[in-house]
Formats: structure tokens, sequence, C-alpha cells
């Protein structure tokens, strides 16, 4: 599975960071949504998932949902 965090879409809620922090932070500069761990171990893939569904802004999109064999979760700074 893959995660996309559109950053320019965050409003800096920080429930992604409180839900999931092995993966998610918040910029210093602005608060926005940071990837720290762009390769997250599976076990986390809950967390991550939850992290997804909190988030206010809606700022992550799921791809390929069906690979449940790796976890990678990315940033991109384009708007949408």
């Amino acid at each position: 599975m893959r995660v996309i965090a559109y950053t320019q879409k965050c409003i800096a809620s920080g429930s992604c960071a409180l839900t999931c922090p092995q993966v998610f932070d918040q910029r210093d500069t602005d608060g926005t949504v940071q990837v720290i761990n762009e390769h997250p171990s599976l076990n986390l893939l809950e967390k991550v998932r939850m992290a997804v569904d909190l988030c206010p802004a809606q700022v992550f999109s799921l791809e390929d949902e069906e690979n449940q064999a790796e976890l990678t979760v990315l940033e991109d700074d384009r708007e949408v």
C-alpha cells in the first residue's frame, strides 16, 4: 500500500502525528504534516490507516490498497 500526504492541503491539526508518531510529525515552520518514516513496518498499518481516516483536511490518498505486503508513505507538496 502507498499513502501520499498532500502537504498543501494540510491545516496543521496534528491528528496524524498524534495518531501515528512513528510515521508522521509536524514541520516546525508551519505545522503541516511531515513524513518521518517512508517505509514503516507493516505492524503500523492500522495506525497509519487510522491517521488517514482521522485527518480533518483529508490530505491523504491511498493507492494500491490490496498490496498489504509493503507500506510506503510519501509527501507530495503539489496543490491538488
